[in-house]
């Protein structure tokens, strides 16, 4: 799954990757949860791209989806509407996954070597209300040779290239899980501070070990 991410490109240099305008309630996150108001990328007219904030979450009666599985996602009552018609791309910088043995659960950060965005294949579901955002979740695979030996799933990474072909739904899902195969991503631990969604600094992301872990440096 992927249950929290990265993005803390500040707002200029974030539009100018892009090529689009943010909203006004755009924020550098380096601790990104579901329920929280995210960046994502639709479909506007027959141009792509165009930046929304949406909660990143769909609260059904039965569950909170923050994930779907692309496996799936076609077929699925509960997600098939929107894998033709609303495809959305929601940009990171990287993204945290937990290694678990069993006894302890260690954090780890995935994100590229160059710095450069990722793209994530999601879905998005218009709200019935105009005053509540619309909802978004991020679409899973099986995990790549980077990221099996934590966990064995990952988002769907795009290449900035192809987001304009996913988000017309003009991209197949084979073609959309072979190119997140091939995503090459650098990994490191970091600090147990990230399990709290309230903290939000770019320490986050520094490379850590148990013995110089915030957290563990207070006992």
């Amino acid at each position: 799954m992927c249950g929290r991410y990265t993005l803390h490109i500040n707002k200029k240099k974030l539009a100018e990757a892009i090529g689009r305008e943010l909203p006004d309630s755009y924020e550098p996150d380096f601790n990104i949860a579901p329920g929280r108001e995210v960046l994502s990328l639709t479909a506007d007219g027959a141009a792509p791209g165009l930046p929304r904030m949406m909660q990143w979450g769909l609260r059904t009666p039965q569950n909170f989806h923050i994930n779907a599985r692309i496996e799936t996602a076609d077929t699925s009552p509960r997600f098939r509407e929107s894998w033709e018609d609303y495809r959305c791309l929601i940009p990171a910088n990287g993204f945290y996954e937990w290694y678990q043995d069993g006894v302890t659960k260690q954090p780890y950060y995935f994100y590229p070597e160059s710095g450069e965005l990722l793209f994530y294949a999601g879905l998005w579901f218009p709200s019935i209300l105009d005053e509540n955002p619309a909802s978004c979740v991020i679409l899973t695979t099986a995990a790549n040779q980077s990221v099996s030996g934590v966990h064995n799933r990952m988002p769907v990474i795009l290449p900035q290239s192809c987001t304009g072909e996913w988000i017309q739904g003009r991209l197949p899902r084979t073609e959309a899980v072979r190119l997140a195969a091939d995503c090459n991503l650098f990994s490191h631990t970091v600090s147990q501070r990230v399990n709290s969604s309230r903290n939000n600094d770019s320490r986050l992301v520094e490379a850590t070990a148990p013995l110089t872990d915030d957290q563990m440096m207070l006992f």
